[in-house]
């Protein structure tokens, strides 16, 4: 009878101690993520993309104009350059850019909270899919993949998708129990349709798949959720879908104070296509055999955008949960398995793949499932030492990234990403009545750092390439991308790159100053 009772203790003590383990790991895993997400943030990566910078320019116009460069109040879809940009990042954007101006800080943020809550997410989801012990390596990680603190740390609008689209599957495996929670599914997946146009095509697909599963396993029923659910989500996907009539011919625009559905210059419709699959399907595998997609901003030379080991891992974990569900499957075909919806998913995104002719931001929804089965592989592990093995090589990893993301990497990406040109603009403002701009100069950051009015720059822009799916101005307000590099004008300033022809200046008497990667000329 003492024997017993001391090993009911003995297994008490054992279970609590793998219980503080587990909740010490879990802090561990998200305080890793969260500082290599937020230390720096804002100033890393230096300059701005010019996609980012355009969204964040779009929020500073709708919150202080109420209108975006094309004129139109708050579109579902915005004109930008041409053929378009997926609106909800600018939406997220405002709230941030009123309390702390329109900087990379600001429009930056969105990006980085969404990530940081992906990672709970992660650990929630896989945790309700398979065990904690799964959840805690998928937050492990996804805390430290190259492509999520890469994605974390810019405001890229597609990069939202695969965030929305976590946390709406979350909550529909939350729904498979308690069906209220399929309302907010609906919810996260009608704002997904906002972040990435190309995941139309799948997004309806999944929903498919996933809602004839519950009901094949019977987890849902023709309830007032799941009528809510439908209502929910068929409203959110009506203003898209009417933006997508207009854009196709089939009704004029909607212009109005409280909504608009913009007509693009140029739509984008041929995108998505059947043509070439192998061809499509080819290059996506030489981005995961490569880890890379020849983009800098996507990866990190040396590291990949996921790693070989966790692409190895998720090759293992793939077959080891195709395995399993095909047992669980076959004993009780009619029992809810939580692991065919993120084969559901990962499936989708896959069939995506082949559709378009993608990089790694364009089929970004991919990854989650990706790290997700890796996890699934590593819960598999039993041995205590592998997997401290497996910790101490992530550790090494994360630590030799990180280096390289803070040095060699932002000095790569500052030129791709044009470091310096808010002082630059500063400089030749306060030289000049007019600046003269290099070709290399991406017009909307002169927007975002210069904060022109929007009427202003729709009332003075002028296009040489009207209408067109990437507008190029000749000029606006007082800047100009007209001019002779060997005869440049004395009354006025230039900014060029660097490393660009300067022998004419200096034949001319101007004087250069640098800023990041570009050349203030003035007399």
């Amino acid at each position: 009878m003492m024997r017993s009772k001391n090993n009911r203790f003995n297994n008490l003590i054992s279970r609590t101690d793998t219980s503080m383990v587990m909740r010490i790991l879990f802090w561990l895993f998200l305080a890793t993520g969260f500082f290599v997400r937020v230390f720096r943030f804002g100033s890393f990566p230096s300059g701005l993309n010019q996609d980012e910078a355009f969204a964040g320019y779009e929020a500073y116009s709708l919150l202080h104009y109420g209108t975006d460069t094309a004129g139109y109040h708050n579109p579902v879809y915005l004109v930008a350059w041409g053929s378009g940009m997926n609106a909800l990042e600018t939406y997220l954007m405002i709230p941030f850019v009123a309390i702390f101006g329109l900087t990379p800080f600001a429009i930056r943020l969105p990006q980085l909270l969404l990530s940081i809550a992906s990672l709970i997410v992660t650990y929630l989801l896989t945790s309700r899919l398979f065990d904690k012990k799964t959840g805690l390596a998928a937050l492990g990680l996804l805390a430290v993949c190259p492509w999520h603190i890469l994605l974390s740390r810019w405001a890229l609008e597609s990069n939202l998708a695969p965030g929305f689209i976590l946390i709406a599957t979350y909550f529909f495996v939350l729904g498979a129990d308690k069906n209220k929670y399929l309302i907010l599914s609906a919810v996260f997946y009608g704002l997904s349709l906002y972040t990435y146009a190309t995941i139309w095509t799948i997004v309806p697909f999944i929903l498919l798949f996933e809602i004839l599963y519950l009901v094949y396993t019977r987890k849902i029923t023709l309830n007032i959720h799941a009528l809510i659910s439908g209502a929910v989500l068929a409203v959110m996907a009506v203003p898209l879908i009417l933006f997508v009539l207009v854009n196709t011919g089939h009704m004029n625009e909607i212009r109005s104070s409280f909504i608009s559905i913009p007509k693009l210059l140029y739509f984008r419709s041929g995108e998505v296509s059947f043509k070439d699959m192998l061809k499509k399907s080819l290059n996506l595998w030489d981005i995961f055999k490569n880890q890379s997609d020849g983009l800098p901003w996507n990866f990190v030379e040396g590291y990949g955008f996921i790693g070989y080991v966790i692409w190895l891992l998720s090759i293992g974990g793939f077959v080891l949960l195709v395995y399993a569900l095909y047992k669980q499957i076959r004993k009780e075909h009619r029992t809810f398995a939580p692991g065919v919806i993120l084969m559901i998913n990962f499936l989708a995104a896959l069939v995506l793949g082949t559709l378009i002719n993608v990089n790694i931001n364009r089929i970004n929804i991919l990854f989650i499932p990706v790290v997700i089965f890796a996890a699934y592989c590593l819960g598999r592990i039993k041995s205590k030492w592998v997997m401290l093995g497996v910790a101490a090589y992530f550790a090494l990893f994360t630590i030799s990234f990180e280096k390289a993301y803070y040095t060699t990497y932002n000095e790569k990406l500052s030129y791709h990403f044009g470091a310096g040109l808010d002082q630059a603009l500063e400089t030749a403002n306060s030289k000049a009545d007019k600046v003269y701009l290099s070709s290399a100069i991406h017009y909307p950051k002169v927007l975002f750092y210069d904060k022109i009015p929007v009427d202003e720059f729709r009332d003075s822009v002028v296009y040489n390439n009207y209408p067109a799916a990437f507008l190029s101005p000749d000029s606006f307000t007082h800047y100009s991308y007209v001019f002779d590099i060997n005869s440049p004008s004395e009354d006025g300033a230039y900014i060029i790159r660097d490393g660009e022809d300067t022998g004419a200046f200096t034949e001319h008497g101007f004087t250069a100053e640098k800023h990041g990667v570009f050349l203030v000329m003035y007399r």
